[in-house]
């Protein structure tokens, strides 16, 4: 999905939100045994914006990730 008037404007002005992850050591299966690929960064909030982003040729956007001092601790 396209955010339209992100896309008209040609603007990105807030930072999406992301939060960093502990990745499992044992493999972990989904749906009928399924390998499931867990990842390390996942957007909370502005995944509409990152595809808009990449629909509009951008290779780099801010991100602020929200549970970093969490982890470091």
């Amino acid at each position: 999905m396209l955010l339209e008037d992100l896309y008209n404007s040609k603007e990105l002005i807030n930072p999406i939100e992301i939060e960093k992850r502990k990745m499992s050591k044992t493999p972990r299966y989904g749906v009928n045994g399924t390998l499931y690929k867990e990842k390390e960064l996942v957007v909370l909030k502005g995944s509409q914006r990152v595809t808009t982003a990449k629909k509009m040729g951008y290779t780099h956007i801010e991100g602020i990730i929200v549970n970093e001092w969490r982890i470091s601790r």
